[in-house]
């Protein structure tokens, strides 16, 4: 029998997938053998401005956001400081690749050593950029990878995650990396699951493995609960259902013919790029903070309400849940270092209170946005009526600012997510609620007192599960004799397993990743809306 085979990193993609694992060389070409010439300055130039001429010639056919990504390196490569180093050490009788080579390790050390975590991401940018050239000297054509499988490394560049089809699933597990990488951005706007921080490992070409990019875990892919016995779970990871000009899926329903909503959580709006409207019950949550990659963004009003129009013309009427800023804990401010306390202290709503310049940008974003479809916006973190009562303050007040200044807006519903166990036991003091989110992943952390990212932890797991589903028993029922609406956006929505226990408990509403919802329709359907297996 194998070894076992359990690790826990940082979520930075979620989601789930399962594939052999590829297991990137460990070290790149340097081009030390070289022999200097008298071109060397002449061929690195050329090589400069034929990567230049590569990245130009991606950028025109790339979303929005991959074009972007591609447009920092070029500038990057434009800029004489990144080149004139290793023109130096041309002269001084090294040759063209190894110049090159050391010149950019120094840059990579550089922003590896900041303190900053969105300053180190950039080194995955610099390590592509000097490998892009260099491959470009030495007439080296870039390694690609199987489709399907896992990507096993240190960490993954941006131009390589591009250039390889991911239309058969997969995911990237990393022994370094960043959350708040472009890779990871990238990532998250595909959704391809992801896996980052897992330090020193050891895993084999070939190891057939699970990775949920939520939770952080990495696994040697055995059949376990989160895989779900069904074989329909082979489809995990694979590209969403139901693009654009292919038959819309019917309306989930279960065995006896009772509705139930089945929605996407996504990132980015370039998420929806390929899926089709009709392919779901609308967008269930879109977390906003993994929109914002430095301080300037929260400024930029015009900025954020254009992703938001976005996806609400995207989505042709069907209901968009946007949720606020949930800032704290694993998923620091821009600029800022990850703070233990954070997951106990200001997060989430907490942060966006205390922080209201951040928080009447956002708001002011959302309702000039929220004419242009169905809006309804999600508080996260709420612990008391109290934060409720102040956020919906500051939407008033801003109304009242933009129709004093002639700007067209709307008043969205205001929701709030039950992820914090003192308001999901009391959802009737939260009477000026439009609608509830449990927020499972969150819940089962707070029920447990232990993190999802923590190693150390990790072994809580399945304690946490079997805890928030007699937590859900009791507090789902409470939630529904308020009489608004209901619904479940953690990853339990997204086990077939749970499923039905999910049924009895009263949801009629799940919102998870694209690539599940074939999934999930086709269990719910095999189920009376009691739980009952049908024909049982």
């Amino acid at each position: 029998m194998p070894e076992a085979l359990r690790l826990t990193g940082r979520g930075a993609s979620p989601g789930r997938a399962r594939g052999p694992a590829h297991v990137a060389a460990a070290v790149a070409p340097n081009g030390h053998g070289e022999v200097p010439t008298d071109r060397d300055v002449e061929r690195l130039a050329d090589a400069v401005n034929g990567t230049i001429d590569r990245l130009r010639v991606l950028a025109e056919t790339a979303d929005l956001q991959s074009g972007a990504i591609l447009e920092f390196q070029i500038e990057m490569l434009r800029d004489p400081v990144i080149v004139r180093p290793s023109f130096a050490r041309i002269r001084a009788g090294e040759s063209a690749s190894r110049a090159w080579v050391a010149s950019m390790d120094e840059y990579v050390h550089g922003f590896e050593a900041a303190e900053d975590e969105h300053i180190r991401a950039r080194s995955s940018d610099m390590l592509d950029i000097r490998n892009q050239v260099l491959d470009m000297l030495l007439g080296q054509v870039p390694a690609d990878f199987p489709k399907g499988s896992v990507f096993v490394g240190r960490d993954i560049a941006p131009s390589q995650f591009l250039a390889h089809d991911w239309s058969a699933g997969g995911a990237i597990v990393l022994s370094g990396g960043s959350t708040a990488s472009h890779v990871a951005m990238l990532a998250r706007s595909r959704g391809v699951p992801m896996v980052v921080g897992l330090g020193e490992f050891g895993i084999e070409d070939g190891t057939r493995l699970f990775v949920d990019g939520e939770e952080g875990l990495v696994e040697r892919d055995e059949g376990t609960l989160r895989l779900a016995a069904n074989e329909n779970a082979a489809s995990i990871g694979a590209a969403a259902s139901s693009p654009r000009g292919h038959a819309p899926p019917e309306p989930a329903r279960t065995a006896d013919g009772v509705l139930v909503r089945v929605m996407a959580n996504i990132d980015h709006p370039a998420e929806l790029r390929g899926l089709s409207p009709s392919a779901c019950d609308g967008i269930g949550l879109f977390r906003t903070e993994y929109l914002m990659t430095s301080p300037g963004d929260f400024d930029d009003e015009d900025r954020q309400a254009r992703y938001y129009s976005e996806v609400l013309a995207w989505a042709e009427g069907a209901p968009v849940t946007i949720r606020l800023f949930d800032f704290g804990g694993d998923k620091p401010l821009p600029r800022t270092s990850v703070d233990p306390a954070s997951y106990l202290g200001l997060r989430g709503i907490r942060l966006l209170l205390a922080r209201p310049d951040i928080l009447r940008v956002q708001v002011r974003a959302l309702m000039r946005a929220a004419r242009i479809g169905n809006l309804q916006v999600l508080a996260p973190m709420v612990t008391s009526p109290d934060e409720l009562a102040q956020t919906i303050e500051i939407f008033a007040d801003e109304a009242e600012d933009l129709a004093m200044r002639g700007i067209a807006h709307g008043m969205p519903p205001l929701g709030i997510m039950l992820e914090v166990p003192a308001a999901a036991l009391m959802p009737e003091t939260f009477a000026d609620a439009a609608f509830f989110s449990f927020g499972t992943n969150d819940l089962a952390q707070y029920l447990t007192a232990a993190a999802r990212g923590e190693a150390a932890v990790s072994h809580l797991h399945d304690t946490s599960i079997a805890a928030t589903m007699r937590f859900l028993s009791h507090t789902v029922p409470a939630a529904l004799a308020t009489g608004k609406p209901v619904g479940l956006c953690g990853d339990l929505a997204t086990e077939p397993s749970l499923l039905p226990e999910l049924l009895s408990f009263g949801f009629r509403a799940f919102s998870m990743p694209p690539a599940r919802m074939a999934l999930v329709r086709e269990t719910l359907s095999r189920f009376n809306a009691d739980g009952s297996e049908a024909g049982g």
